[in-house]
């Protein structure tokens, strides 16, 4: 009797314990985990976005693993002989690395055969983008100085017509002869206003970002000279030389930026690495180091510079902080890093007005942060534990052991739940603080971009008797057409001087001077003969459509996340970036100058980067030559790192992809150069 008494208590203490696992398991359900069980899938269903999901937590990965350029992650970091067959798991893995640690060769060969590091990647990143920087500068050098000014239009060309030769040699041979096809189109414009500010009216639509920090080194640098040495170049001199070193600068801090960014979207080094690769060597990469704005952002506080970031460097900045601000467990330092990448996205707005779009990504992970919150940690199963710790069934114990493990790995994933369902917080309380981000981040974002606006059109509209001194100087150099609006006559002619501000806070002038001078409008650019310049952005909006439909298909389809309330907090997909690129694919078919759209849509957002380097991948996988990063770490460094065999003999699609990219790096770059309609 008291056997049977024993048996049946332990039965019930396992029958308690089989309840405790299983309900904390159900804790632990996340709606991904519901969204692929669900087998009556139907595709994407726009009622369904807005619903609240359920369950209401999802899992968050980890940005960045511990170690992942381990091999053990990615065998493309990892050396090995060709042929050999990839371990299918962890034993035959430490199997395989234990007997090539026991394998004779030289130190070389066994370092080979180590994991790579974070500085290594690093390092291979930075030679990639500084090769890039030394064929462009060859590639315009020989395109300027061959076809001259043969091929040149009648586009603004000031900055150089009042050049006077012969009075610096240094100028002459670097600025008008070494650097001269960094010197084109717009980039007239930014050095014009750089050295003599806004005294044409049509000098207003290039934000002062870029030229402001020019400006402000021009001046350092000259005075430094004159105090120390007693003399200086010529303005126009040190303004050519910092044009390109600050370009030069940033662009490698771009690329770098980017490298981290993508990492912490893909997961995937191999990926983060071809699109810096791919950064380098894209279609509009002349424009990041020609004095253009694509280069360098500045919000400019007379007479204090608060900060200075590449435009495409303050756009990946941005992502970087918003990134880590949305996996930080502080709230704090969740706070505290999304107003830094709201801070770091307004400032892009002073550069180029394409900037106001980043608005979108800061309202996108600001909901992030305040809709969402770490999960509390689910507690352990303590009466599993001790009743496998007490039972004497062998088969019941492996069977809870492996029930445990599995347990155990799931607690410790981090998930996040979503407060507007869940009992724990208060929806008031939560309405009126995303009421107060609301106006912070307003100012935030928007602060920068009116403060800029206003500054350059009092500037102009309101100037001084020494700016219109400067209007005369001018005048006396080069004869210019009666119908040009300056500083010297804003008030009489440019009627928006002397409208009211926008809201009573902003001056309106920018859509008007387009308008005026580019003819951009609605259809505006819907001529026969601009027929080329729409065949000339087609391959970039060709890639940015398929680059949308694959981030749709990878988060409604492939991973079934029919809410947007989760797409908010899952960093780990593109299509947070999809809207930003639908509006400037739109604008640059029907509003704006159709060719500018490859230089901004390759500066404006990591999408296409991200997109080639995931289509690359999937074409280099496995062991075969070509596919191991250790086979270009050997090789010349000039070279760009595509992985080019696999790619082009894919068929057309990676001969086309190879053609895109490369012939518009080489032959863009040199139309440009020649004053050929390449901007």
């Amino acid at each position: 009797m008291p056997r049977h008494t024993h048996t049946v208590k332990r039965g019930e203490n396992r029958a308690v314990a089989e309840e405790e696992i299983t309900e904390l398991e159900l804790q632990m359900v996340t709606y991904e985990e519901k969204a692929l069980e669900n087998n009556e899938y139907t595709g994407f269903k726009f009622p369904q976005i807005l619903h609240f999901p359920v369950p209401n937590k999802v899992v968050e990965m980890e940005a960045i693993d511990e170690n992942p350029f381990s091999s053990k992650k990615s065998a493309f970091f990892m050396k090995r002989r060709i042929g050999r067959p990839e371990p299918e798991d962890e034993e035959e893995e430490r199997q395989d690395e234990s007997s090539d640690d026991s394998e004779s060769g030289t130190e070389e060969e066994k370092r080979d055969q180590q994991d790579w590091h974070f500085w290594e990647c690093f390092y291979f990143a930075f030679r990639q983008l500084l090769f890039s920087r030394t064929w462009i500068l060859l590639l315009q050098f020989a395109a300027a100085n061959y076809f001259g000014d043969r091929l040149r239009t009648d586009g603004f060309n000031l900055a150089d017509r009042i050049i006077e030769p012969g009075k610096s040699v240094l100028g002459d041979l670097v600025v008008r002869r070494a650097l001269l096809g960094l010197r084109r189109w717009d980039a007239q414009q930014f050095l014009f206003v750089a050295d003599n500010h806004y005294i044409f009216e049509h000098s207003l639509a290039f934000f002062p970002g870029y030229p402001e920090v020019i400006n402000i080194f021009r001046i350092g640098i000259h005075e430094y000279m004159k105090g120390s040495l007693g003399w200086s170049f010529p303005p126009w001199v040190i303004t050519g030389i910092l044009s390109v070193a600050v370009n030069l600068f940033f662009f490698h801090a771009a690329g770098l930026a980017l490298f981290m960014a993508v990492t912490m979207m893909t997961r995937n080094v191999k990926q983060a690495l071809l699109a810096v690769s791919i950064f380098a060597y894209n279609p509009a990469s002349i424009f990041f180091t020609s004095a253009y704005s694509e280069s360098v952002g500045v919000v400019y506080f007379k007479p204090l510079t608060i900060l200075f970031q590449l435009f495409f460097a303050l756009t990946i900045t941005g992502f970087n902080f918003m990134l880590y601000a949305v996996r930080a467990t502080s709230y704090s330092q969740r706070v505290i890093g999304t107003l830094s990448g709201t801070v770091i996205f307004g400032l892009s707005a002073v550069v180029r007005s394409n900037g106001l779009l980043n608005v979108i990504f800061v309202v996108w992970y600001w909901a992030a942060i305040l809709l969402w919150e770490p999960e509390k940690p689910v507690p352990d199963c303590h009466l599993m534990i001790e009743s496998l710790a007490g039972s004497k069934n062998d088969r019941y114990r492996r069977e809870g052991q492996a029930r445990l493990r599995a347990f155990e790995r799931k607690r410790k994933q981090t998930r996040k739940v979503f407060r507007w369902t869940d009992p724990r917080f208060s929806r008031c309380s939560l309405v009126f603080i995303t009421l107060v981000f609301i106006v912070i981040v307003s100012i935030a974002s928007f602060g920068p971009y009116v403060f800029m606006s206003n500054s350059a059109a009092e500037e102009f509209c309101e100037a001084t008797p020494r700016q219109k001194e400067l209007v005369a100087t001018v005048k006396k150099q080069i004869r210019m057409s009666p119908k040009i609006i300056t500083i010297a006559d804003a008030w009489e002619k440019a009627a928006w001087c002397r409208k009211p501000k926008l809201f009573g806070i902003v001056r309106q002038y920018y859509g008007e001077i387009q308008a005026k001078y580019w003819n951009v409008g609605l259809f505006g650019y819907w001529r026969i003969k601009k027929i080329p310049c729409f065949l000339m952005m087609l391959p970039a909006a060709i890639l940015t459509v398929l680059a949308i439909i694959s981030a749709w298909v990878h988060v409604f389809e492939t991973k079934r996340w029919n809410n947007i309330w989760v797409l908010l907090i899952r960093s780990d997909h593109l299509l947070h970036l999809a809207p930003q690129a639908i509006i400037m694919l739109c604008t640059a078919v029907f509003v704006i100058n159709a060719e500018v759209f490859t230089r901004l849509i390759f500066s404006s957002s990591p999408l296409l980067y991200i997109f080639i380097a995931q289509y690359i991948d999937k074409l280099t996988q496995g062991n075969t030559m070509g596919n191991r990063l250790w086979h270009y770490t050997s090789s010349p460094g000039i070279l760009p790192f595509f992985v080019f065999r696999r790619v082009w003999e894919e068929g057309w699609k990676g001969k086309a992809l190879y053609i895109y990219i490369l012939g518009y790096f080489i032959f863009g770059t040199m139309a440009h150069a020649a004053w050929l309609p390449f901007t």
